[in-house]
């Protein structure tokens, strides 16, 4: 299994997809062993996209003359509050855990899964000397990468039964969340805002290693922008189903989540959930905001009159959930490239709301800790002017055996606050599967 034999190597990272669609998450990303880490503080001060250009301007750049989608690069994730500094919200609330704001390897060797075709495609950047890289050359580091994958692979191990230690604690009750939902609509109602996305984290303690807990969510949460981030430990653990930028050859793709509707596995059900989503006015509402939202961010950076909204929401079936997905895309202007693009986009506006400051100001006020990687961005930055990031939803973060998980919806004028509870169970139903295999699937409050 890739998973394992890269999961127990030194700082791995994998980006997999696990579904294998045509129209997205066809690629998955295995790498470890990276060339050098860029690790922002949380108490970093100024711009941490300035001082990621610094520390990413240091490596030349390569041409990819591949149709593969990475050929070398930066592999990891930047907070939600990172992309909130760009916008001068300073968060209020104390972190959430130890990890940093933003923390990305470099990676010069990689195994690529097609998984359309199941073929394997082994990558590696030969540095030029002036670039003063100490490393095997490429053909070394190819040699060692194959036989790691026709090895033996390892088992991951059993998980025990004792491996929860402590069950899901949620940071609110039921009554503290439906309040802070009646909050934001009053701040809808005074004009403040159209929508704001809330969230609620669970936290809870538990023995297993990163790789099984992976394992777990892969297993109960299939995604197409899934990934495994582990160093010392920590380690962020997702199954996200938002692709949140898509850079390629100066296109740009964003593809927007917004309006869910829980799956039962019934199929007398699950055709009327699915249903009352594609004809519901509030949840088309919701999206149509966030489409305004992310046209207005991509076109900061965009070749004026080049953005379109290619889908205004498509109905997507997923393992637990149902959801609503739009397809906004634009050509990067020439003098642009994918950092100056995080800068103007991040954190995405499907997981802020609409204006997209108030709306982050109005979550600092509601919610209760920094998210952190959460409702950030997992994904690569490629040394060919590439780039993907996913959204950081579905999103579990373990930190010294504490594993914090969040969920949320978007908040309207017409929401009703029981309704939005219930939605982030359905968000999260599929990490306590995995957390508990196999023990209650609902939270202690």
């Amino acid at each position: 299994m890739a998973v394992a034999v890269f999961a127990c190597r030194r700082e791995p990272a994998i980006l997999e997809s696990v579904l294998g669609r045509r129209s997205s998450g066809r690629w998955s990303i295995f790498v470890c062993d990276p060339v050098e880490v860029l690790s922002i503080e949380q108490d970093c001060c100024g711009d941490p996209f300035r001082v990621m250009d610094a520390g990413l301007r240091r490596y030349p750049g390569v041409e990819n003359p591949t149709d593969l989608p990475f050929a070398g690069g930066w592999i990891g994730y930047i907070s939600y509050e990172a992309g909130g500094r760009t916008e001068k919200v300073l968060p209020t609330n104390p972190p959430g855990t130890s990890l940093p704001l933003v923390r990305l390897g470099l990676y010069d060797t990689a195994a690529v899964l097609d998984r359309q075709t199941d073929r394997w495609h082994l990558v590696a950047v030969e540095w030029p000397i002036e670039a003063g890289v100490n490393r095997p050359s490429a053909k070394e580091r190819l040699g060692q990468l194959r036989d790691m994958l026709v090895g033996e692979s390892p088992t991951p191990g059993r998980r025990g039964a004792t491996a929860l230690t402590s069950a899901p604690k949620a940071d609110w009750t039921r009554e503290e969340y439906l309040a802070r939902v009646r909050v934001a609509k009053e701040y809808i109602a005074a004009g403040d805002i159209y929508e704001v996305n809330l969230t609620q984290r669970f936290v809870a303690r538990t023995e297993a290693t990163p790789l099984q807990l992976y394992l777990d969510l892969r297993h109960a949460n299939p995604a197409d922008y899934a990934a495994l981030l582990t160093w010392d430990d920590r380690a962020v653990i997702s199954s996200s189903p938002e692709l949140f930028l898509d850079l390629r050859d100066g296109r740009v793709i964003t593809r927007p989540i917004k309006g869910t509707r829980p799956r039962t596995g019934d199929q007398r059900l699950d055709p009327i959930r699915r249903s009352e989503l594609a004809h519901s006015e509030k949840d088309r509402a919701e999206l149509n905001m966030i489409i305004d939202l992310l046209r207005n961010d991509i076109g900061r950076v965009c070749e004026v009159g080049s953005v379109r909204v290619e889908s205004a929401g498509d109905l997507e079936t997923h393992p637990t959930v149902f959801h609503r997905v739009a397809t906004i895309s634009g050509w990067l202007r020439a003098d642009c490239g994918a950092l100056d693009l995080l800068r103007a986009t991040c954190p995405g506006g499907s997981i802020t709301g609409a204006p997209k400051i108030r709306a982050m100001q109005i979550i600092d006020e509601l919610e209760s800790v920094q998210r952190g990687v959460y409702c950030g961005s997992i994904g690569y930055l490629g040394l060919d002017g590439s780039m993907m990031m996913n959204i950081a939803i579905r999103t579990m973060i373990l930190d010294r055996g504490q594993v914090h998980i969040h969920a949320g919806g978007a908040i309207v004028a017409d929401s009703d606050p029981d309704d939005e509870y219930e939605e982030t169970l359905a968000k999260a139903a599929g990490m306590f599967r995995a957390l508990q295999a196999g023990g209650v699937s609902t939270p202690v409050v």
